[in-house]
């Protein structure tokens, strides 16, 4: 029997589901998972979300939700959480790391292990959503932007381990084993996030810090991108596709930064950080990365990515399979995510005019 059969859909957008259904997320106490899991709950769906011993569930705390201790690594952790459920929506994975290898063992061995688990279970799910990344495909071309049917160019080690995870998954997609969905996502913003927050901090203390050239990028705000990943879930359209996310326009830095500072009501001194300080900060990241309890946020791989040009993506595929649009534009989306990191204390500021729309 078609494994696709076994599935009955009512549309093809996140509306309602004909029943309620099973789902399994991993990553579900993060930043991105969270929101997921937010938005699946308001579908009424059934959750279950896989965590590390004493991780912290601080976001889902008080939510219907049900907890199973395993980690992706160790397939025999994953039957319980994954038994009688409908699908997986895979978000956990390393966006930092001090090997290749342990990128390549949580991001591609880890869904790997999932589908495993969830084959060798005669009641196990038969499709998996996995958050994949724009930076498989690599920057692209001046005047173009990356789609789906480009070819594989990732430049760092995370990249590299979520292509050959792409890959992997794929190989069970075509022997009819596995549905495999993957969702490319570029830089993820929005409340709860701690990478661009800082970029936040920076601004609400006045500064706005460029570096190295002008650089144009795709981004994506959170709860559009949660909204996709659902819209995936048991969609025949998305069987064996993977599609970009993101914001309706892209924005170079000095842009993105312009826009905090009007959600924030502050005015900023432009620091450039020219090629050659990043090229040192760099040496000095990795120089002190194998002592840090956790790999630094800019390491030389970064810095990599960081000296193209651009990383601009097509939504046109996600557009016309699985309905994506943008829920709000990115104005509005920067807007809430500092009215939300003010409200919860993480800075501290005079309310702009649209913090204040937002608080009425």
């Amino acid at each position: 029997m078609n494994i696709s059969s076994r599935y009955t859909i009512i549309n093809k957008t996140i509306e309602k589901w004909e029943d309620c259904l099973r789902i399994a997320v991993t990553g579900g106490t993060g930043f991105i998972g969270s929101h997921v899991i937010e938005l699946l709950l308001s579908q009424e769906c059934e959750l279950r979300c896989l965590v590390l011993p004493g991780e912290d569930r601080l976001w889902l705390k008080d939510l219907p939700v049900s907890f199973f201790e395993g980690d992706i690594t160790d397939r025999k952790s994953l039957k319980p959480f994954l038994k009688g459920c409908d699908a997986i929506v895979n978000i956990a994975g390393l966006t930092r790391a001090k090997t290749e290898e342990e990128f390549f063992n949580v991001n591609k061995e880890g869904p790997v292990n999932l589908v495993e688990a969830a084959l060798s279970l005669e009641d196990g799910p038969r499709h998996i959503v996995c958050m994949s990344t724009q930076a498989v495909m690599g920057p692209c071309a001046d005047c173009c932007c990356s789609d789906e049917d480009d070819p594989f160019n990732p430049l760092t080690p995370y990249a590299r381990s979520k292509a050959a995870m792409e890959t992997a998954l794929l190989s069970y997609e075509r022997r009819g084993l596995m549905h495999c969905s993957f969702i490319r996502a570029p830089g993820v913003y929005g409340p709860r996030d701690r990478d661009f927050f800082k970029y936040f901090k920076l601004v609400n203390m006045g500064l706005r810090v460029v570096t190295g050239d002008t650089h144009v990028t795709s981004l994506v705000y959170v709860k559009s991108l949660a909204a996709a990943i659902v819209s995936c879930i048991l969609n025949p359209q998305a069987f064996g596709q993977a599609f970009f996310v993101a914001d309706a326009k892209p924005y170079d830095w000095d842009e993105f930064a312009e826009m905090i500072e009007k959600a924030l009501g502050k005015k900023t001194i432009r620091i450039h950080v020219p090629n050659t300080v990043v090229g040192i900060i760099s040496i000095c990241s990795e120089t002190i990365k194998p002592f840090l309890r956790r790999p630094p946020l800019i390491d030389r791989n970064k810095i990599i990515e960081m000296r193209q040009h651009r990383w601009i993506v097509s939504t046109v595929k996600a557009q016309r399979l699985i309905g994506f649009s943008p829920l709000v534009d990115t104005a509005q989306a920067i807007a809430e995510t500092g009215r939300w990191y003010r409200v919860q204390g993480w800075i501290h500021a005079d309310s702009s005019p649209e913090l204040k729309k937002l608080e009425a």
